[in-house]
């Protein structure tokens, strides 16, 4: 897997690099490496993701489909995935089918449920939410995976 690291905030290094390292190294050819994009700031992140297709070939085809030569995932801040995700849709538009623009927004943990809930949340034995590093492996398997994903934001929610 071909990764390109743009801006990633220092406290999400380690659990991405963790995260590359668990995903399944054949989710991504070489004709086909992954931006990753750690900036908060939209100007930034487009000409960002602008740079990377200028660097990137034409999307090739297989029959009638368009295969995207580049995938683009942008590691949304916390509590700003609304805020930007008109600037994704844009940059998905953009650079489609050439790129696939995706992102992964790391999202607040649950609260702790209400006395009232206690008792049903006992009873459903729910594995509680994976750490950082498997989270976000597992998201970025559904985005690489995905033949024809992009303008999609994954939300993670990790314990940490």
């Amino acid at each position: 897997m071909t990764v390109v690291c743009r801006d990633i905030p220092p406290a999400l290094a380690a659990p991405l690099n963790e995260a590359l390292a668990l995903c399944d190294p054949g989710l991504v050819s070489a004709e086909a490496p992954v931006l990753l994009l750690g900036t908060g700031d939209p100007a930034q992140a487009l000409a960002r993701i602008a740079d990377f297709a200028a660097s990137r070939p034409e999307a090739g085809r297989a029959g009638a489909d368009r295969i995207a030569s580049g995938q683009v995932v942008w590691l949304l801040p916390a509590g700003q995935a609304a805020v930007l995700q008109g600037t994704l849709a844009r940059a998905a538009l953009t650079h489609a089918p050439q790129l696939r623009v995706n992102a992964l927004h790391l999202g607040p943990r649950r609260p702790p449920p209400a006395p009232w809930q206690a008792a049903w949340t006992a009873a459903t034995q729910h594995p509680g939410p994976l750490p950082l590093p498997q989270a976000f492996a597992q998201a970025l398997s559904l985005l690489l995976q995905g033949p024809a994903l992009t303008g999609q934001v994954i939300h993670v929610a990790a314990c940490r």
